[in-house]
């Protein structure tokens, strides 16, 4: 049997690679450091997947599979060793902590004579993260290794679009492995990154050029989820659905999202009509209530997602460089800089260095705003309006007023 080899067992890795992989008749070996779920992954060889929707729900049993414990490098290196495909869903961060036993991994297969293609699947929300990877890896490597390393490793990006809430204390208690996911399971790869046959799993769906699909995932998928979520928050609310249901957050996230498609359709010659669907789809997935994703967990760490290339400041400087003008996006940074999450160390970051800089400076040095944009006006004005309590009403308006002004200076006829 096939064996792939999935380096995070969780949210993403159990609820979205491992069933893809397990359906089309590979092994799937989740390398994780909870040794709870590794253990019952390994007694149990399979697990719940619960498909969700406010349509219909159904359950299917994720077969094949087996668990590693992360901090054993010895049995992580010979999985690496023998895998036919592998994919890594660690979260951007933990990505440096992996790649020594990644490497490990590589020096293993090659000594034990092992020359076949291996391709590294990466599902972490992260532009260019395929360089940031092999660059980690070759701090580990030998000469010799590196050398060899673009013959046989195909570093592959992907868009993880499939949306996979953390599971409630309750469900854990109730089934540890059980994992709830939205219907959607496509997961758009490189194709030009593949080394030797790309694998043939149902749901892999290999495009090129890719830069088009990581970037519609950053500045639509998640910069639309996020906005959601800080305007959710400033209404107390819960859930994700609660807040894609309020009308005034539906059009400030669907605004933003259409600059964002205007930026993209630019920059990419992708005619706009074939990107407003997805953007359709996407506010009708937010509102999945069955699905109970929450807005704490959708707009935690915003030392990251307000970060220059992440899904705000990367979508406006995008913007800028297009002509498109980022109203709403900068909007939306501003909507960010007020959220606080429960126990998140990115939000009290952001909130800490509010509070001794000034939101200008958090701009302008950590979202890499220029200073004498238009875009700092915008975006100061929409966080002196809300830090005052205004509503998200009132951002619309101010939102509205903004580009009042601009059509102003170049009439539509």
């Amino acid at each position: 049997m096939k064996s792939f080899v999935q380096y995070g067992a969780g949210n993403i890795g159990r609820g979205f690679l491992g069933p893809l992989f397990s359906a089309a008749g590979y092994h799937v070996s989740f390398i994780d450091v909870n040794q709870t779920l590794v253990a019952a992954l390994n007694q149990r060889r399979s697990y719940p997947l619960e498909i969700v929707s406010d349509q219909k729900t159904s359950v299917t049993l994720v077969e094949n599979v087996s668990g590693i414990d992360g901090t054993d490098t010895d049995a992580v290196a010979h999985a690496i060793a023998k895998a036919s495909v592998m994919a890594t869903a660690v979260g951007v961060n933990v990505i440096p902590h992996i790649a020594k036993t990644l490497a490990q991994g590589l020096s293993v297969r090659w000594q034990k004579g092992n020359v076949a293609p291996l391709n590294i699947i990466i599902c972490e929300n992260m532009l260019n993260a395929d360089q940031y990877l092999r660059k980690l890896l070759f701090s580990y490597l030998s000469p010799a290794e590196a050398e060899v390393f673009d013959q046989r490793v195909g570093l592959v990006e992907a868009s993880i679009g499939r949306m996979v809430p953390v599971m409630t204390e309750e469900m854990k208690q109730k089934d540890a492995l059980c994992i709830r996911v939205e219907p959607y399971a496509f997961l758009p790869v490189d194709k030009a990154a593949f080394r030797g046959e790309i694998p043939a799993v149902p749901g892999l769906s290999p495009y090129s050029p890719f830069a088009f699909y990581l970037q519609r995932k950053l500045f639509l998928h998640n910069m639309g989820h996020a906005l959601t979520a800080y305007l959710g928050h400033l209404l107390n609310q819960t859930y994700i659905w609660q807040a894609i249901n309020t009308p005034v957050v539906k059009l400030l996230v669907q605004r933003a999202m259409l600059e964002s498609a205007r930026a993209l359709s630019r920059r990419f010659s992708v005619p706009l009509e074939e990107i407003l669907p997805h953007i359709d789809d996407l506010l009708l997935r937010f509102a999945n209530k069955a699905l109970g994703d929450t807005i704490d967990r959708v707009g935690r760490d915003t030392k990251r997602k307000l970060s220059p290339d992440d899904r705000f400041a990367g979508a406006i400087k995008l913007a800028e460089e297009v002509g498109v003008s980022p109203i709403y996006l900068s909007a939306g940074l501003a909507c960010g800089l007020l959220f606080t999450g429960q126990n998140d160390e990115g939000s009290a970051y952001v909130k800490t260095m509010l509070a001794e800089h000034g939101a200008a400076y958090v701009l302008a040095h950590h979202c890499d705003i220029s200073p004498e944009s238009n875009t700092m006006d915008m975006a100061l004005s929409a966080y002196g309006l809300l830090s005052k309590g205004g509503t998200p009403e009132e951002l619309l308006a101010l939102c509205e007023t903004l580009l009042r002004e601009q059509l102003a200076g170049s009439p539509v006829i």
